[in-house]
């Protein structure tokens, strides 16, 4: 993924660029772009001299919905091949300082029991609003818990989900609803692109998850059998196989699911749906991550959509502290 940025970025800002460049064999790079024209995210222009490459508007697309990358590209050249084959969450370049502490997008430490409180108080305010709800905090998991989902599973949990369910707790059900007189609107318009749509405000009208709770150890099972029974759809996709390669935690019972990547980038959160434009949606750079902010917000949102808008102009993830969401947060009436 990051090599094909790389390549399109360097194609858009007219750089020259080849194998040499990420220290790949010729024939192997050649092939890579074949890939990359036969996938429509560039057009050769042949010339009297030398052929030359555009941007399609896939490609275009594809640079837009992976910004993020543009903050970790080294600025030392031969530091490139190494950002290329790069598979974790962030890679951090070694000449680049790290950013100040109030940019960060996530908090040093996350605090478990500011979670509880704030779903307290979510759900209260709901309430003193003549909405409805609930919420369920079950007692943490034991590392034996754990093992037994992995051996039926067959894949080890990822790690920033294995800590919250020994170290928080095994089961997590929250949702609320609101009467249509009484929503949040969400009007800043400076969230994340989407596909160049105008943006809409969004009713915020209810939050959580109903059926199948934030999360729950006991249905990982039935889940992992839901991912398996979704694999064909992989099929559609030649270049992502997410529902191959994502563990699901839970869903919105309307068909879409979330999930944490496996293999493209590592840890983050990711939407999975029917809903091509949005399937594999990143929405947090881990599952602690994504927790954290969707939750300072009280779980706000029921669709796709709703997340965008609690994200920022620079990342897809859910944002505590956009515009949007500290918004949120007044019409709580939580800190």
């Amino acid at each position: 993924m990051r090599l094909l940025f790389s390549v399109l970025r360097k194609i858009m800002e007219k750089k020259s660029f080849s194998h040499k460049t990420y220290n790949i064999n010729e024939s192997e790079f050649r092939d890579f772009l074949n890939m990359a024209i036969k996938r429509d995210y560039i057009s050769v222009l042949k010339g009297r001299i030398e052929n030359t490459y555009v941007l399609t508007k896939k490609g275009l697309e594809f640079l837009k919905s992976n910004m993020q990358f543009n903050r970790e590209i080294p600025v030392d050249p031969k530091e490139l091949p190494q950002w290329v084959r790069f598979e974790g969450e962030v890679y951090t370049p070694k000449n680049k300082k790290t950013e100040p502490e109030q940019n960060r997008y996530e908090p040093e430490t996350i605090e478990y029991f500011h979670w509880s409180e704030v779903l307290h108080s979510t759900l209260n305010s709901i309430k003193n609003k003549g909405g409805i709800g609930d919420l369920f905090i079950d007692q943490p998991a034991s590392e034996s818990d754990v093992l037994q989902i992995e051996s039926t599973i067959g894949f080890e949990l990822p790690e920033s989900f294995k800590r919250v369910v020994i170290d928080y707790s095994r089961q997590c059900d929250f949702y609320w609803n609101t009467q249509e007189n009484s929503t949040c609107v969400l009007d800043d318009p400076n969230i994340y692109s989407t596909q160049g749509e105008p943006y809409r405000n969004r009713n915020i009208l209810n939050g959580g998850l109903f059926d199948l709770g934030l999360w729950n150890l006991d249905k990982l099972i039935h889940l992992n059998d839901i991912r398996i029974d979704h694999d064909y759809l992989d099929e559609e996709n030649e270049e992502f196989h997410f529902w191959s390669n994502s563990f699901i935690f839970s869903g919105d019972g309307m068909g879409n699911y979330f999930g944490i990547d496996r293999k493209y980038n590592i840890g983050e959160v990711i939407y999975l749906t029917n809903e091509k434009d949005f399937h594999g949606w990143r929405l947090g750079k881990s599952f602690e991550s994504f927790m954290n902010n969707w939750i300072q917000i009280g779980c706000a949102g029921g669709f796709i959509k709703d997340y965008v808008a609690l994200s920022s102009r620079h990342s897809p993830y859910i944002n505590h502290k956009t515009t949007n969401s500290l918004k949120i947060k007044k019409w709580f009436e939580i800190d």
